[in-house]
């Protein structure tokens, strides 16, 4: 469990119920018990709302800032409807016109929570985000380096295919290939960090240009590096460095299993 939450439970456990002794709490627990316990689930909700949505919302610009400021001037007006509720205290002296301690002591109480609540809350959400960022670069990192040990593993020297394209020869790098889409009578050659390569040759032809076992042809429009290859189902292939799968055709669904 990490630090915050351990301050979240020690707050809520200790120091909201150790601050009720602000109150006149023996007259209070003697005469009006009930509203103790009301007022005390008050301060949870509202620290709950300082905690989850309006540190939170701190983080999201001038909206969030005037959404957290409406919040905060509604739970100060029910607050002081609660202070309004006429109470009693038979053993109690004349407080001579000044605020009464139980009143002083509520809105201490609220304070102290909003107090915490909101920076706290708002901390925990940039330091989750911060956390999130760097797992997914962590993760991306981790991802780039396997692809790159299968690439070498594939490719233990840079190899170049040749085709015509826009009326010259370009070379394309065999690793660099994602895959290629048929299109027509042209074959397109998807690349990693390099713009596509249209060529007016058939996929047939540009597999057969392809050195054997290194690339598969999966659908009638797609072929892919074998060493790609990170994940297959019946009816696609997750391939290194793609977002979404690419489908298997048909009649290729036969060939994709004797590959596996």
């Amino acid at each position: 469990m990490d630090r915050i939450n351990w301050l979240d439970i020690i707050f809520c456990i200790l120091v909201v119920p150790g601050m009720m002794f602000l109150f006149p709490l023996e007259d209070w627990l003697q005469w009006h018990a009930s509203y103790v316990l009301l007022y005390l689930g008050w301060l949870y909700l509202v620290f709950l709302m300082c905690r989850r949505a309006l540190g939170p919302l701190l983080l999201q610009g001038f909206k969030g800032t005037l959404t957290v400021v409406g919040a905060l001037f509604l739970t100060g007006v029910t607050t002081f409807i609660l202070t309004l509720t006429p109470v009693n205290f038979p053993t109690a002296p004349d407080w001579g016109g000044g605020m009464a301690p139980h009143i002083r002591a509520m809105w201490i109480l609220l304070l102290a929570v909003i107090a915490y609540g909101v920076p706290v809350g708002m901390l925990a959400t940039q330091t989750s985000r911060l956390t999130t960022v760097k797992e997914t670069d962590e993760a991306e990192q981790a991802a780039r380096q396997a692809m790159e040990a299968r690439r070498v593993e594939a490719f233990p020297t840079e190899t170049f295919i040749e085709v015509k394209s826009n009326y010259r020869t370009v070379q394309v790098p065999l690793s660099a290939i994602q895959y290629l889409e048929g299109r027509n009578n042209y074959t397109c050659f998807h690349l990693d960090n390099h713009d596509d390569v249209v060529t007016q040759i058939p996929m047939k032809r540009a597999l057969d240009a392809l050195p054997e076992g290194k690339f598969v042809r999966i659908h009638r429009s797609y072929i892919v590096p074998v060493w790609r290859i990170e994940k297959r189902t019946a009816q696609h292939v997750k391939v290194l460095g793609l977002k979404d799968p690419l489908p298997i055709g048909r009649a290729h669904k036969d060939f994709m299993q004797t590959n596996d």
